[in-house]
């Protein structure tokens, strides 16, 4: 071999080191990568998601999940640049940790810049509820949540012009599900947002003294108490592919098995003439029934000491159809002289 074959051999061989090393050398960060817990730049990371506000929009004041929930259940995917899919979480528990004032989960996942990632997510996680389960369907990524029970709640104690629209510090759970899901690139530092809706109706009610009523220095108006119910406890949930026309879905199955139960409002208010809060709680989406109710115990006097005590009944039925997954139905009582008068509306959860 004359010294130019050699010379040329030797340059094959050194680009077949640098390949070879090249490869062993992504392979090793790729091994450190998986193993450095502390190298956080490179780990998938969950930013605090927002309630009920479309990404691109931004249109109002943002509600962050951490003010309403400790844990969210995670799916995602990871599908490689050769167009293999594989699993990376599979309904992880990530947790809010006030001290560090983020979410957390472990073992840490990682980055890939040559894949692209699809995440799923709702709250709170299934684990943190007795009772409760949840699944994905691996073809069509439609969650399922089954076994969701509830007692009745209300936020509100006393009169107050809005209702809370937290259900953090009650017994009842305001579940949530991102609908569409989050595509990601894997780009280092990324974090993924979830954008999670409200998949529960909510029912209010607020009181207020009727236009032809007397001002209170000459009539007063108060209310002993007021009850609604006869609600369905328990349903599951089955998410639907399709959700563009929200009134033609049926999502929630309820479970008419365990006892039913009603909600109490703050009792002993004074009605004013704007009309205030005096309930608001959670519903399994069901049909309104003639059996479902709302009752009201109120008292009309004057400053002379003559009190009237009244004790009025209503059908549910005679209001609304159903109840809808992420609507807030909203009874207005007038009270006056004249027969109690009940007057209903409903709206997007996110628009009250």
């Amino acid at each position: 071999m004359n010294r130019l074959s050699r010379h040329i051999a030797k340059l094959i061989l050194a680009g077949m080191i640098l390949t070879v090393g090249g490869c062993a050398y992504d392979d090793t960060v790729r091994d450190l990568r998986e193993q450095k817990a502390d190298s956080e730049s490179l780990a998938i990371s969950f930013s605090n998601g927002i309630i009920d506000n479309p990404l691109p929009m931004l249109t109002r004041a943002v509600t962050m999940l951490s003010d309403h929930m400790e844990t969210m259940g995670v799916w995602g995917w990871q599908t490689t640049s050769e167009g293999v899919t594989e699993c990376l979480f599979l309904n992880q528990e990530v947790a809010f940790s006030t001290s560090l004032a983020k979410w957390t989960y472990s073992p840490l996942k990682y980055w890939d810049t040559r894949s692209n990632y699809k995440f799923y997510a709702y709250a709170p996680h299934s684990g943190s509820v007795p009772g409760v389960t949840a699944a994905i369907d691996p073809a069509t990524h439609a969650v399922s949540i089954s076994g969701v029970t509830l007692t009745g709640c209300n936020t509100i104690d006393s009169g107050v012009p809005y209702p809370p629209a937290n259900f953090g510090h009650v017994t009842d759970i305001d579940w949530m599900l991102d609908r569409s899901g989050q595509s990601m690139a894997g780009i280092y530092r990324n974090e993924v947002m979830f954008n999670m809706q409200h998949i529960l109706s909510k029912i209010c009610v607020r009181v207020r003294r009727s236009d032809t009523a007397l001002p209170d220095s000459l009539l007063t108006i108060s209310i002993d108490s007021l009850e609604i119910g006869n609600f369905i406890s328990q349903g599951d949930y089955v998410q639907a592919i399709d959700y563009s026309n929200p009134a033609m879905v049926t999502e929630w199955t309820p479970i008419d098995t365990l006892p039913r139960y009603s909600v109490t409002s703050a009792k002993y208010v004074n009605v004013p003439d704007s009309a205030v809060y005096t309930l608001e709680s959670l519903l399994i989406p069901q049909p309104a029934g003639t059996d479902q109710y709302i009752r009201v115990w109120y008292n009309i006097g004057n400053k002379g000491g003559f009190m009237n005590h009244m004790d009025n009944v209503f059908s549910l039925s005679g209001l609304f159809g159903r109840f809808e997954p992420g609507k807030s139905y909203v009874i207005t009582v007038i009270i006056g002289p004249e027969p109690i008068r009940f007057d209903a509306g409903v709206v997007e959860w996110d628009n009250q």
